[in-house]
Protein backbone atom coordinates (compact mmCIF):
# COMPACT_ATOMS: atom_id res chain seq x y z
CA UNK A 1 0.00 0.00 0.00
CA UNK A 2 1.19 3.46 -0.84
CA UNK A 3 1.83 6.36 1.24
CA UNK A 4 -1.23 8.32 2.62
CA UNK A 5 -1.66 11.47 0.78
CA UNK A 6 -4.31 14.32 1.52
CA UNK A 7 -7.07 14.73 -1.23
CA UNK A 8 -9.92 17.51 -1.03
CA UNK A 9 -13.08 18.31 -2.76
CA UNK A 10 -13.92 21.59 -2.58
CA UNK A 11 -17.63 23.24 -4.47
CA UNK A 12 -19.90 25.79 -3.75
CA UNK A 13 -21.20 23.73 -1.11
CA UNK A 14 -19.77 21.13 0.67
CA UNK A 15 -15.84 20.51 1.42
CA UNK A 16 -15.07 16.56 1.48
CA UNK A 17 -11.51 15.28 2.85
CA UNK A 18 -10.12 12.63 2.77
CA UNK A 19 -6.36 10.27 3.11
CA UNK A 20 -5.89 8.31 0.31
CA UNK A 21 -3.85 5.26 -0.86
CA UNK A 22 -3.19 3.02 -3.63
CA UNK A 23 -3.50 -1.09 -3.10
CA UNK A 24 -2.96 -3.24 -6.33
CA UNK A 25 -3.20 -0.40 -8.68
CA UNK A 26 -6.64 0.69 -6.82
CA UNK A 27 -7.93 3.84 -5.21
CA UNK A 28 -8.92 3.45 -1.50
CA UNK A 29 -10.13 6.25 0.56
CA UNK A 30 -9.86 6.76 4.55
CA UNK A 31 -11.57 8.73 7.19
CA UNK A 32 -13.28 11.03 4.34
CA UNK A 33 -14.71 13.91 6.26
CA UNK A 34 -17.84 16.08 4.92
CA UNK A 35 -17.94 19.88 6.14
CA UNK A 36 -21.17 21.46 4.79
CA UNK A 37 -20.60 24.71 7.58
CA UNK A 38 -21.01 27.77 5.19
CA UNK A 39 -19.17 29.74 8.26
CA UNK A 40 -16.12 27.85 7.84
CA UNK A 41 -13.55 31.15 7.42
CA UNK A 42 -10.93 29.43 4.91
CA UNK A 43 -10.02 26.01 3.41
CA UNK A 44 -6.61 25.90 5.41
CA UNK A 45 -8.86 26.06 8.73
CA UNK A 46 -11.05 23.15 6.94
CA UNK A 47 -7.81 21.41 6.78
CA UNK A 48 -6.51 22.07 10.11
CA UNK A 49 -9.74 21.04 12.06
CA UNK A 50 -9.21 17.43 9.71
CA UNK A 51 -5.82 17.07 10.46
CA UNK A 52 -6.14 17.67 14.48
CA UNK A 53 -8.65 14.85 14.42
CA UNK A 54 -6.17 12.47 12.18
CA UNK A 55 -3.06 10.37 13.62
CA UNK A 56 -1.63 10.02 10.15
CA UNK A 57 0.30 13.06 9.24
CA UNK A 58 0.27 13.24 5.22
CA UNK A 59 3.35 14.51 3.39
CA UNK A 60 1.81 14.86 -0.13
CA UNK A 61 -2.00 16.41 -0.91
CA UNK A 62 -3.96 17.43 -3.98
CA UNK A 63 -6.83 19.09 -3.62
CA UNK A 64 -9.37 19.64 -6.33
CA UNK A 65 -11.24 23.19 -6.04
CA UNK A 66 -14.24 24.39 -7.97
CA UNK A 67 -12.27 27.65 -9.86
CA UNK A 68 -9.38 28.42 -12.88
CA UNK A 69 -6.01 27.73 -11.87
CA UNK A 70 -3.75 31.12 -11.97
CA UNK A 71 -0.35 30.43 -13.14
CA UNK A 72 1.45 30.64 -9.78
CA UNK A 73 -1.16 27.22 -9.43
CA UNK A 74 -3.25 29.25 -6.28
CA UNK A 75 -7.23 29.54 -6.92
CA UNK A 76 -9.70 32.18 -6.06
CA UNK A 77 -12.86 30.07 -5.95
CA UNK A 78 -15.60 30.83 -8.20
CA UNK A 79 -18.98 30.58 -5.36
CA UNK A 80 -17.09 31.34 -2.28
CA UNK A 81 -15.60 34.68 -0.60
CA UNK A 82 -12.56 32.79 0.31
CA UNK A 83 -9.42 34.28 0.43
CA UNK A 84 -7.26 32.76 -2.29
CA UNK A 85 -5.77 29.57 -1.75
CA UNK A 86 -1.82 29.38 -1.97
CA UNK A 87 -0.10 25.78 -2.24
CA UNK A 88 2.55 27.22 -0.62
CA UNK A 89 1.05 28.78 1.77
CA UNK A 90 -0.64 25.07 2.88
CA UNK A 91 2.71 23.21 2.84
CA UNK A 92 4.35 25.72 5.07
CA UNK A 93 1.50 26.27 7.44
CA UNK A 94 1.27 21.84 7.85
CA UNK A 95 4.57 21.09 6.85
CA UNK A 96 3.60 19.01 3.74
CA UNK A 97 6.08 18.72 1.35
CA UNK A 98 3.73 19.06 -1.57
CA UNK A 99 0.59 20.34 -2.23
CA UNK A 100 -1.44 20.97 -5.64
CA UNK A 101 -4.40 22.47 -6.23
CA UNK A 102 -6.35 21.25 -9.50
CA UNK A 103 -9.71 22.77 -10.93
CA UNK A 104 -12.57 20.33 -9.19
CA UNK A 105 -13.42 19.03 -13.01
CA UNK A 106 -9.95 17.78 -13.78
CA UNK A 107 -10.55 15.05 -10.94
CA UNK A 108 -14.20 14.35 -11.50
CA UNK A 109 -13.22 13.64 -14.79
CA UNK A 110 -10.46 11.44 -13.88
CA UNK A 111 -13.06 9.63 -11.86
CA UNK A 112 -14.90 8.37 -14.08
CA UNK A 113 -12.40 5.28 -15.11
CA UNK A 114 -12.44 4.64 -11.40
CA UNK A 115 -15.35 4.29 -10.79
CA UNK A 116 -18.27 1.09 -11.38
CA UNK A 117 -20.78 0.88 -14.33
CA UNK A 118 -23.53 0.40 -11.76
CA UNK A 119 -22.84 4.65 -10.10
CA UNK A 120 -24.07 5.48 -13.24
CA UNK A 121 -27.52 6.64 -14.84
CA UNK A 122 -28.39 6.20 -18.31
CA UNK A 123 -29.67 9.30 -19.97
CA UNK A 124 -29.64 8.11 -23.79
CA UNK A 125 -28.94 4.65 -24.45
CA UNK A 126 -25.31 3.21 -27.05
CA UNK A 127 -25.54 0.36 -28.19
CA UNK A 128 -21.85 1.09 -29.84
CA UNK A 129 -18.79 1.45 -28.08
CA UNK A 130 -17.10 4.78 -30.01
CA UNK A 131 -13.57 5.26 -29.28
CA UNK A 132 -12.99 8.71 -28.39
CA UNK A 133 -12.48 11.37 -25.78
CA UNK A 134 -15.52 11.54 -23.13
CA UNK A 135 -17.34 15.06 -21.69
CA UNK A 136 -17.47 15.37 -18.27
CA UNK A 137 -19.83 17.94 -17.21
CA UNK A 138 -23.03 19.39 -15.01
CA UNK A 139 -24.45 21.38 -12.54
CA UNK A 140 -24.01 21.66 -9.47
CA UNK A 141 -23.54 24.75 -7.26
CA UNK A 142 -21.98 25.93 -10.47
CA UNK A 143 -21.25 24.29 -13.78
CA UNK A 144 -18.02 22.51 -14.63
CA UNK A 145 -16.80 21.27 -18.04
CA UNK A 146 -13.87 19.01 -18.84
CA UNK A 147 -12.69 16.29 -21.71
CA UNK A 148 -11.21 12.77 -20.69
CA UNK A 149 -9.11 11.41 -23.32
CA UNK A 150 -7.19 8.16 -23.47
CA UNK A 151 -3.55 8.15 -23.97
CA UNK A 152 -2.00 5.02 -26.20
CA UNK A 153 -0.02 3.90 -23.54
CA UNK A 154 -3.71 2.98 -21.31
CA UNK A 155 -3.11 6.18 -18.94
CA UNK A 156 -5.84 9.08 -18.76
CA UNK A 157 -5.62 12.92 -19.70
CA UNK A 158 -8.00 15.47 -18.42
CA UNK A 159 -8.20 18.97 -20.12
CA UNK A 160 -10.35 21.29 -18.46
CA UNK A 161 -12.15 25.07 -18.72
CA UNK A 162 -14.74 27.40 -17.95
CA UNK A 163 -17.09 26.13 -20.68
CA UNK A 164 -19.98 26.57 -17.88
CA UNK A 165 -19.59 30.43 -18.35
CA UNK A 166 -20.13 30.23 -22.18
CA UNK A 167 -23.18 32.06 -23.47
CA UNK A 168 -26.94 30.33 -22.91
CA UNK A 169 -28.38 30.06 -26.59
CA UNK A 170 -32.14 29.85 -26.28
CA UNK A 171 -33.78 27.83 -28.98
CA UNK A 172 -37.26 29.40 -28.84
CA UNK A 173 -38.94 32.43 -28.34
CA UNK A 174 -40.15 31.50 -25.09
CA UNK A 175 -36.84 30.45 -23.79
CA UNK A 176 -35.03 33.82 -25.22
CA UNK A 177 -37.88 35.87 -23.12
CA UNK A 178 -36.55 34.04 -19.71
CA UNK A 179 -32.97 34.58 -20.75
CA UNK A 180 -33.96 38.45 -21.59
CA UNK A 181 -35.66 38.91 -17.63
CA UNK A 182 -32.39 37.18 -16.43
CA UNK A 183 -30.20 39.61 -18.56
CA UNK A 184 -31.67 42.80 -17.09
CA UNK A 185 -30.15 42.33 -14.10
CA UNK A 186 -27.16 40.27 -15.26
CA UNK A 187 -26.37 41.28 -18.38
CA UNK A 188 -24.44 38.55 -19.65
CA UNK A 189 -26.52 34.92 -19.36
CA UNK A 190 -24.01 32.25 -19.27
CA UNK A 191 -25.07 28.36 -19.07
CA UNK A 192 -24.13 28.09 -15.70
CA UNK A 193 -26.85 30.64 -14.66
CA UNK A 194 -29.56 29.02 -16.63
CA UNK A 195 -28.72 25.36 -15.03
CA UNK A 196 -26.93 25.54 -11.96
CA UNK A 197 -28.64 25.03 -8.32
CA UNK A 198 -27.18 28.46 -7.55
CA UNK A 199 -29.15 30.21 -10.31
CA UNK A 200 -32.53 28.29 -9.88
CA UNK A 201 -34.15 31.20 -8.35
CA UNK A 202 -33.79 33.71 -11.09
CA UNK A 203 -34.74 30.97 -13.43
CA UNK A 204 -38.29 30.54 -11.71
CA UNK A 205 -39.03 34.36 -11.23
CA UNK A 206 -38.10 35.09 -14.35
CA UNK A 207 -40.67 32.45 -15.55
CA UNK A 208 -43.48 33.56 -12.97
CA UNK A 209 -42.92 37.43 -14.21
CA UNK A 210 -43.50 36.08 -17.69
CA UNK A 211 -46.90 34.00 -15.80
CA UNK A 212 -47.68 36.98 -14.28
CA UNK A 213 -47.75 35.24 -11.02
CA UNK A 214 -45.86 36.04 -7.77
CA UNK A 215 -42.87 33.67 -6.72
CA UNK A 216 -42.86 31.89 -3.71
CA UNK A 217 -40.16 31.06 -1.42
CA UNK A 218 -39.68 27.60 -2.13
CA UNK A 219 -36.73 25.31 -2.23
CA UNK A 220 -35.91 22.84 -4.91
CA UNK A 221 -37.33 19.82 -3.58
CA UNK A 222 -40.30 22.22 -3.37
CA UNK A 223 -40.19 23.29 -7.01
CA UNK A 224 -39.31 19.16 -7.93
CA UNK A 225 -42.18 18.27 -6.18
CA UNK A 226 -44.80 20.98 -7.74
CA UNK A 227 -43.47 19.56 -10.91
CA UNK A 228 -44.31 16.17 -9.84
CA UNK A 229 -48.18 17.23 -9.07
CA UNK A 230 -48.38 19.67 -12.26
CA UNK A 231 -47.91 22.94 -11.18
CA UNK A 232 -47.77 24.94 -14.79
CA UNK A 233 -44.65 27.47 -13.74
CA UNK A 234 -42.42 24.44 -11.99
CA UNK A 235 -42.98 21.99 -14.88
CA UNK A 236 -41.86 24.81 -17.28
CA UNK A 237 -38.52 25.45 -14.90
CA UNK A 238 -37.85 21.79 -14.80
CA UNK A 239 -38.59 21.62 -18.45
CA UNK A 240 -36.70 24.49 -19.65
CA UNK A 241 -33.09 23.36 -17.17
CA UNK A 242 -33.49 20.08 -18.52
CA UNK A 243 -33.57 21.43 -21.90
CA UNK A 244 -30.69 23.91 -21.71
CA UNK A 245 -28.60 21.68 -20.32
CA UNK A 246 -29.02 19.27 -23.04
CA UNK A 247 -28.50 21.71 -25.88
CA UNK A 248 -25.65 23.02 -23.71
CA UNK A 249 -23.76 19.75 -23.30
CA UNK A 250 -24.58 18.50 -26.98
CA UNK A 251 -22.79 21.97 -28.04
CA UNK A 252 -19.81 20.96 -26.35
CA UNK A 253 -19.75 17.17 -27.33
CA UNK A 254 -20.16 18.51 -30.97
CA UNK A 255 -16.88 20.57 -30.21
CA UNK A 256 -14.75 18.45 -28.24
CA UNK A 257 -15.33 15.42 -30.52
CA UNK A 258 -16.77 13.50 -27.29
CA UNK A 259 -17.85 9.86 -29.52
CA UNK A 260 -17.19 7.66 -26.16
CA UNK A 261 -19.54 9.32 -24.18
CA UNK A 262 -21.03 12.47 -22.29
CA UNK A 263 -21.01 12.09 -18.14
CA UNK A 264 -23.44 14.45 -16.70
CA UNK A 265 -22.29 14.91 -12.64
CA UNK A 266 -23.74 17.03 -9.68
CA UNK A 267 -26.33 17.04 -7.77
CA UNK A 268 -28.28 19.27 -9.96
CA UNK A 269 -28.16 16.42 -12.90
CA UNK A 270 -28.69 13.86 -10.24
CA UNK A 271 -32.02 15.35 -9.21
CA UNK A 272 -32.98 16.06 -12.76
CA UNK A 273 -32.66 12.75 -14.33
CA UNK A 274 -36.55 12.40 -15.01
CA UNK A 275 -36.80 15.94 -17.07
CA UNK A 276 -33.26 14.66 -18.87
CA UNK A 277 -34.89 11.61 -19.98
CA UNK A 278 -37.58 13.10 -21.93
CA UNK A 279 -37.88 12.87 -25.41
CA UNK A 280 -37.58 17.01 -25.85
CA UNK A 281 -34.55 17.24 -23.98
CA UNK A 282 -32.60 14.66 -25.73
CA UNK A 283 -33.64 15.91 -28.82
CA UNK A 284 -31.99 18.93 -27.83
CA UNK A 285 -28.61 17.24 -27.48
CA UNK A 286 -29.30 15.17 -30.76
CA UNK A 287 -30.68 17.41 -33.03
CA UNK A 288 -27.42 19.33 -34.68
CA UNK A 289 -28.95 20.18 -38.59
CA UNK A 290 -26.56 18.42 -41.22
CA UNK A 291 -23.96 16.89 -38.31
CA UNK A 292 -26.75 15.34 -36.44
CA UNK A 293 -25.09 12.05 -37.25
CA UNK A 294 -21.70 12.67 -35.24
CA UNK A 295 -23.76 12.45 -32.00
CA UNK A 296 -26.19 10.04 -33.09
CA UNK A 297 -24.27 6.90 -31.09
CA UNK A 298 -22.62 8.98 -27.97
CA UNK A 299 -23.92 7.46 -24.70
CA UNK A 300 -25.44 9.53 -21.84
CA UNK A 301 -25.18 9.01 -18.31
CA UNK A 302 -25.35 10.94 -15.05
CA UNK A 303 -23.35 9.65 -12.60
CA UNK A 304 -24.18 9.17 -9.03
CA UNK A 305 -21.53 8.72 -6.96
CA UNK A 306 -21.03 11.46 -3.89
CA UNK A 307 -16.95 10.40 -3.13
CA UNK A 308 -16.32 10.58 -6.75
CA UNK A 309 -14.33 14.11 -6.99
CA UNK A 310 -12.49 12.44 -3.93
CA UNK A 311 -11.70 9.50 -5.95
CA UNK A 312 -10.50 11.41 -9.42
CA UNK A 313 -8.18 13.62 -6.75
CA UNK A 314 -6.72 10.48 -5.48
CA UNK A 315 -6.22 9.49 -8.77
CA UNK A 316 -4.20 11.93 -9.75
CA UNK A 317 -2.19 12.12 -6.60
CA UNK A 318 -1.31 8.75 -6.98
CA UNK A 319 -0.55 8.39 -10.50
Amino acid sequence: MSKPVLVGDVGGTKIRLALASSSLGHVQLHNIKVYDDPTIPSFEDAIEDYLSSSDVKPKSALFALAGPIADDGSIKLTNRTWPRVVPSVIQSRFLIDSATIVNDFAAMARAIPEIPNDSFETVIESHFSPEGPILVTGPGTGHGVSTLIQSVTGGWHVMTGEGGHSAFAPRNMREAAIRDVIARTYNYVSVEMIVSGRWLMPVYEAICELERVTPEDLSPQNILDRADAGDKVCVEVCKFRANALMGAVGDAALITGAHAGVVLTGGVAERMVKWLRTTEASDRFLERGPMSPFLAHTPVSVLMHDEAPLIGAAALALE
